[in-house]
């Protein structure tokens, strides 16, 4: 069966590999779901952390200490609030949202991050983006319908999740920089471990033997869903990538019709429509602006003129 897979096209290996990663996510989701009708959202996001350290372990000790190594602690340790803040909003809408809506709303992440690209990072955006952005945002007010009597306030829980998860997802592009991947790895488990224990204190309960043995199959998946996603992406490009992310939403919206009788608002639709192909649209244009600048930087040493011209190219994106 191995020698048959690898026989495969990259093409092939990566939509295994990009569906297995949606597959994952939606399973996280559904045995969070699964946990948090026992214990509380707080002290699930402590556990996932405690076992993500627990997983991780032998990866650091057959890496190295001196793989840790870092002068940018203050960095991971934001990183790391944000981290935990971002799952502790996420397991709070997974717990009081149906499903589907939870994981829609919470498709704004990029939109998010474009935002936080042009006011902290002084990055230019250009305005078929920010239309990109606009039209995301107008389907989330598709969703939650604000002001009508149809709206939770629980719809803003994934949202505000998905601004932390935006706001830690830039740190880390800045970490990766100097960063090897294991630190990157431990630093987050470690940090939001004890982060997390904070606020599952004040709601601690006694854990069946069941919560504890779904929050460490949901943290194991979640660990294997990151080596997916790395495979993935070691055989294809981002923008072949990105639209798998995107299939754990009918994953999810199925099997939560199956277990918990949870039908999709009829609104869902168009306003998904809206969010994944904005955030589809953003995604793949950040990718491309990202070579741009990358081939940019390359041609002075090859032709200095060239350089000039791809960069005004460049600017006009």
């Amino acid at each position: 069966m191995k020698a048959w897979f690898d026989r495969q096209p990259n093409t092939v290996k990566a939509s295994f590999y990009a569906l297995c990663a949606a597959i994952l996510a939606a399973c996280f989701t559904l045995t969070i779901r699964f946990a948090t009708a026992e214990i509380h959202p707080y002290q699930a996001v402590f556990l996932r952390f405690f076992f993500g350290v627990i997983l991780i372990a032998p990866m650091v000790l057959r890496k190295g200490l001196a793989d840790l190594k870092t002068t940018r602690l203050p960095l991971f340790g934001v990183r790391g609030v944000l981290s935990a803040a971002e799952m502790c909003l996420w397991f709070m809408a997974v717990l009081y949202l149906p499903l589907a809506e939870a994981t829609t709303l919470n498709f704004t992440v990029p939109l998010f991050g474009t935002i936080l690209a042009a006011v902290i990072l002084r990055e230019t955006v250009r305005a078929h983006r920010w239309i990109a952005v606009l039209v995301g945002f107008a389907g989330v007010g598709v969703i939650i319908q604000p002001g009508s009597d149809a709206m939770h306030l629980a719809s803003i829980l994934p949202i505000a999740a998905a601004l932390c998860m935006a706001c830690a997802g830039m740190i880390t592009k800045q970490l990766v920089a100097t960063e090897s991947t294991t630190s990157l790895l431990f630093y987050l488990m470690i940090i939001t471990t004890p982060v997390s224990l904070i606020p599952a204190l004040f709601v601690w309960q006694t854990p069946s033997l069941e919560a504890l043995g779904l929050m460490a199959v949901a943290a194991l998946m979640m660990n294997v869903m990151q080596m997916c996603n790395i495979q993935a992406l070691r055989l294809a490009d981002y923008s072949f990538f990105v639209g798998f992310s995107y299939l754990r939403l009918p994953i999810i919206a199925i099997l939560a019709l199956i277990l918990f009788g949870e039908v999709p608002d009829i609104w869902i639709l168009p306003g998904g429509a809206m969010i994944i192909g904005a955030a589809v649209y953003v995604a793949v244009r950040e990718r491309k602006l990202a070579a741009t600048s990358a081939q940019a930087t390359q041609i002075p040493a090859q032709d200095p003129q060239a350089a000039t011209i791809v960069g005004r190219k460049t600017n006009g994106l």
